[in-house]
């Protein structure tokens, strides 16, 4: 055996160990990851429990090592945010064909951009792979949801599907075991959490004529990068003390505060008078010279005291008060959620922070944001939304740009005729309250009777499908 601990104080308990059940092997005091750099041993069996530290955190030392081990497997591991990726591929690398592994990792190795290295390992090298899943709160002291995946190495390059079995151990009664052929080319693994016919009713969805992924109809981006929202993003009490009305431009700092799916300028006095921070400082070129009047130059002095031009996102502009690329989009899209992203039209035209991503429409569909928004939350997008997006801890569900762009969205003709009947349901009620669903259900109920191929029935099968996956998240923000 050949063991493999950073920490001195762990690796003399494992070594002692080790002795007492007279097992041969010895015990390396380093990083598995500088190990896996330069072994050249070839294993029977791999086990582990590697840590989940993000990027940000690792040792300079394993950031280098991290770069020499895509140069030793030739494999590009950019975009990888996290210490169990690189440690897991490197220990996999070094069983002989046959061997066979078992490894405790989050669940985020289903989805995500980072992980697609360690799937793509999985498609290509691997064999009879098992992942089993646990409730949530079945290891108190994690606070992701974790997976055991195991298989093992195939003797040679797969160039077909893979099957996998995929194993659900509930708190009470069977395992519950379903097995996918897993193709090459899967973006995201999250679809085989999902039952066959669940999966079969999404595709069969996804190439109707009528409905196209998110990308071709309008780009989404990320909007104005403050590097420090809270003193950017002002009230109006702050507007008056400091003379900052100059530098003002109307913000949506929340898509909570939207509370239906047109804001117009009425909503935006509304949030102001409550007390919202709805003002973004715009200290653009085109402005006056903030430094020149006293009142915002006070304001700049507060932002200097406090640190703000040390901070990255402010240290690289000139001067670091400027924040770049400030401007409104036609459709603001939630960046984060509980239980479903929002869309929502900017009738104030507004401008948001990294909070909330800007939406524009592709030239072929310039006009027809009203129809993007009424359509958008219904059962196939949603569904889109919890397979194409990664979660965090509590459950929250986060969508990248490129991700949003994949979403599945049924755009019927002036669909967009029934954004106020939609508009009107939606207020009255915080979206995530269990009446939420019933805006999801009437958007069903309209893109049923629109003759696209989306029949009552096949969007039932897609909102158990979504449920069931949101059911999962949930479940993490209840166990904790």
């Amino acid at each position: 055996m050949t063991a493999i601990e950073p920490l001195t104080s762990e690796a003399e308990k494992c070594s002692i160990e080790l002795q007492r059940q007279g097992l041969l092997g010895r015990v390396e005091t380093r990083s598995a990851i500088e190990w896996a750099v330069v072994a050249d041993d070839l294993f029977d069996v791999a086990v582990g429990n590697p840590p989940f530290v993000r990027f940000q955190f690792l040792s300079d030392a394993d950031k280098l090592s991290i770069k020499r081990l895509q140069e030793r497997l030739q494999i590009s591991l950019a975009g990888v945010s996290n210490l169990w990726l690189p440690l897991l591929i490197g220990s996999l690398e070094r069983l002989r064909p046959g061997g066979a592994f078992a490894f405790i990792v989050p669940a985020e190795c289903f989805t995500g951009i980072s992980a697609g290295a360690l799937r793509a390992w999985l498609v290509e090298r691997g064999n009879r792979l098992r992942f089993d899943m646990f409730p949530p709160g079945s290891f108190p002291l994690v606070l992701q949801e974790i997976v055991i995946v195991s298989g093992q190495r195939s003797s040679r390059a797969n160039s077909a599907t893979l099957r996998c079995e995929f194993c659900d151990h509930p708190l009470r009664g069977r395992v519950t075991t379903t097995v996918h052929l897993i193709p090459p080319s899967a973006a995201t693994w999250t679809r085989f959490l999902l039952t066959k016919a669940q999966i079969d009713a999404h595709e069969e969805a996804t190439h109707l004529p009528k409905v196209q992924p998110l990308g071709r109809v309008a780009k989404f981006e990320v909007a104005a990068v403050t590097g420090a929202n809270d003193y950017f993003s002002v009230d109006d009490s702050t507007l008056k003390e400091y003379q900052l009305e100059a530098w003002s431009t109307p913000l949506l700092p929340r898509i909570r505060h939207a509370l239906g799916l047109r804001y117009t300028e009425t909503d935006h006095e509304k949030i102001g008078d409550a007390g919202t921070k709805a003002h973004l400082l715009d200290f653009s070129a085109e402005r006056p010279d903030p430094c020149q009047v006293d009142g915002p130059l006070r304001y700049l002095t507060i932002g200097v005291v406090e640190g703000l031009p040390d901070r990255y996102k402010c240290s690289i502009r000139k001067p670091w008060y400027r924040i770049p690329f400030i401007r409104p989009g036609q459709i603001m899209l939630s960046k984060r959620c509980h239980q479903y992203p929002r869309a929502v039209l900017n009738e104030a035209g507004v401008v948001t922070t990294d909070t909330i991503y800007r939406g524009s429409m592709v030239n072929t569909f310039v006009g027809r944001e009203s129809d993007v928004v009424a359509a958008f939350h219904n059962s196939l997008t949603l569904l889109a939304a919890e397979l194409e997006g990664r979660t965090f801890g509590g459950g929250v569900l986060e969508l990248v740009p490129s991700e949003v762009s994949r979403l599945s969205i049924p755009l019927p003709e002036r669909f967009g005729d029934e954004l106020d009947r939609l508009d009107s349901l939606t207020r009255g009620f915080r979206v995530g309250d269990s009446e939420g669903d019933v805006l999801i259900e009437e958007t069903d109920l309209l893109l049923a009777k629109a003759d696209l191929g989306l029949s009552p029935g096949l969007l039932d099968t897609l909102g158990t499908a979504r449920d069931s996956l949101v059911r999962r998240r949930m479940d993490r923000n209840a166990a904790l």
